[in-house]
């Protein structure tokens, strides 16, 4: 079985650290890193085993969308491009993972910064979160900001709506309506990375995207008690969206 771990990232410098850091995290599984973004990595060409590049100047909801439109893997994931793996801790949830029913998503744990969200359970449901807290909702529901799935399922049910600017809101969106309509989402047997974490500002190019866009978008939407009944998601969207991010780019 093969993962496709796609980074949409404007930060060529961290890949060849994840590419190392993903061959002892998944263990006897075969995999690949796509990487989607403005730059290639010096360090890192055609030649490289189990890498891909994409060019895109895109959100990197767009970026992901069209690494994995590019990728070969059985199963799909995100993780940001900053994080530190956990030896082993792919392999486990690619064991847990291949035997489910295919409508059968997993969250991917982490900890942020000092945090240990990975050791509380209840972190990752939807009714922990305030801005999860909308009408058409329900509070049992997994969260997934970081996730894998099966990629044909992915990509059948739409993948992520790329009128989000950030992998973050629409991976909720994405496990909300799997399990709506009758998948599970699964948390990781175990932390899968820690990440950094830095206090957002408004001149945070993310934070300006979540405020600006993506938080408003998605209440606006799940504010909806049938709101899953109108989700409806298209894989080729992120062909709608701009070819340069110019929230980024000017």
């Amino acid at each position: 079985m093969k993962v496709s771990i796609v980074l949409p990232s404007i930060n060529p410098h961290t890949w060849p650290s994840i590419l190392n850091q993903i061959e002892t995290a998944v263990g006897d599984h075969d995999f690949e890193l796509v990487c989607c973004g403005p730059s290639p990595c010096g360090e890192l060409g055609p030649d490289t085993e189990n890498f891909k590049y994409i060019e895109d100047f895109g959100c990197p909801s767009r970026s992901f969308q069209k690494g994995v439109k590019y990728s070969s893997g059985d199963y799909i994931a995100f993780i940001p491009d900053d994080c530190t793996l956990d030896e082993g801790a792919f392999e486990e949830a690619l064991d847990f993972i291949k035997d489910k029913p295919k409508n059968h998503g997993m969250a991917l744990m982490y900890d942020e910064g000092k945090g240990r969200q990975s050791k509380d359970p209840n972190y990752w449901k939807s009714s922990t979160h305030e801005d999860q807290r909308l009408a058409g909702i329900q509070p049992h529901w997994m969260t997934a900001p970081c996730f894998m799935y099966n990629r044909e399922y992915f990509i059948e049910v739409g993948g992520l709506d790329c009128g989000y600017e950030h992998v973050n809101m629409n991976g909720h969106g994405l496990a909300y309506y799997t399990q709506a309509k009758g998948g599970e989402i699964h948390l990781s047997p175990r932390r899968i990375f820690r990440c950094s974490w830095t206090p957002p500002t408004e001149a945070t190019i993310l934070f300006q995207a979540y405020l600006q866009n993506d938080k408003p978008r998605f209440t606006d939407f799940w504010s909806q008690a049938d709101a899953i009944d109108n989700y409806k998601v298209d894989f080729g969207n992120w062909e709608n969206q701009e070819e340069k991010w110019s929230r980024r780019y000017g």
